[in-house]
């Protein structure tokens, strides 16, 4: 069943009632639920065909990958055999392939490509990003696009978030297309000016690799994002997230609540076709209360996000959210 079928089958079970849809359609009551909560975790494409990932067992270790990243920036000349005998003289157990593989997985598989990462005037986009229990408050930012659906006179709505991955600070707009103007509107209007006034040092900002604006810009989107890196006047690297991160398992849950939690609070309105600039400003209510007073499960006992960067930094900045999350866009 296709994954737009699914949407209209929630919908109409929110409209006309559960058992209704459910006699309707002929599947059951737990099916319909397990859609709706997929639905409120990942928005439509929560309802797409479920695909399980697949790690390999030889799967490359990060400090395997980072040191070869430095042998290619001391040795851009060299292709992946004379590189599998550098590291064997390291000690490391590698074989050719899985260097070419590592190379080609970070755009080096070609000569001017490596000597131009050697020059260090690549863009910012990095390979790896440190493990989630190193980083400091406000330090690494991820971003992701939930796509809610289609609705009455919007037409596509999406979610659009900034996430500090430390103490779960987020920034999150709604739009009804996939653009990189939106995501320097909320980059620029939002999350930077959240970042200054909790004085916080963001070196990393990430994007999970199936994000919509990614396969929107194609090979447009290293280059696009520097301009807006450059034009904001922050200096922070750009990372996309793949299969290889360690931590990607937990940033996706990350996603899924905080998803889950921002979605079924828009639901109502949603349900009753408000306007959307209504719809937005209810957001941005929800975004503010989050920040400030949802608590949630820290590891060291239960904060509101902007408490829980206080208490790291031991300060007793407030974030005042409300000075710009409350214009209208």
């Amino acid at each position: 069943m296709k994954k737009d079928m699914r949407f209209k089958i929630i919908s109409e079970g929110l409209t006309n009632g559960v058992s209704t849809t459910c006699r309707k359609y002929n599947i059951s009551r737990t099916l319909y639920y397990r859609w709706l909560n997929r639905y409120k975790s990942n928005g439509i494409d929560g309802l797409s065909d479920i695909q399980k990932d697949f790690v390999p067992a030889n799967k490359t270790d990060s400090q395997v990958e980072d040191a070869l990243l430095d042998l290619i920036k001391e040795y851009p000349d060299y292709g992946p055999r004379a590189l599998k005998y550098l590291f064997d003289e390291l000690g490391h157990d590698i074989s050719e392939s899985a260097i070419y593989n590592i190379m080609k997985r970070n755009n080096l598989n070609r000569k001017e490509l490596r000597i131009k990462f050697a020059k260090g005037d690549t863009n910012k986009v990095v390979y790896t990003i440190p493990p989630l229990t190193q980083l400091a408050s406000g330090e690494c930012w991820v971003f992701w696009i939930i796509d809610y659906g289609p609705y009455k006179d919007i037409g596509n709505l999406y979610e659009y978030t900034l996430y500090d991955l430390t103490s779960k600070i987020a920034c999150t707009r709604l739009y009804n297309k996939i653009s990189i103007n939106n995501f320097e509107d909320l980059l620029t209007a939002v999350a930077i000016p959240v970042a200054q006034s909790l004085h916080l040092n963001i070196k990393y900002l990430s994007f999970l690799d199936e994000c919509k604006l990614i396969s929107k810009l194609g090979k447009t989107f290293k280059s696009s994002i520097e301009k807006i890196v450059l034009k904001s006047g922050v200096d922070f690297k750009v990372h996309t997230l793949t299969a290889e991160n360690n931590d990607l398992e937990t940033i996706h849950t990350f996603k899924k609540d905080y998803t889950e939690g921002c979605l079924s609070f828009l639901m109502p309105f949603i349900q009753e076709e408000i306007l959307f600039n209504d719809l937005k400003t209810e957001c941005q209510r929800y975004v503010k209360n989050y920040n400030l007073d949802i608590k949630s499960d820290y590891h060291n006992g239960l904060y509101s996000p902007v408490d829980y960067h206080n208490q790291l930094t031991d300060t007793k900045l407030i974030l005042p959210m409300w000075a710009y999350i409350g214009r209208k866009y």
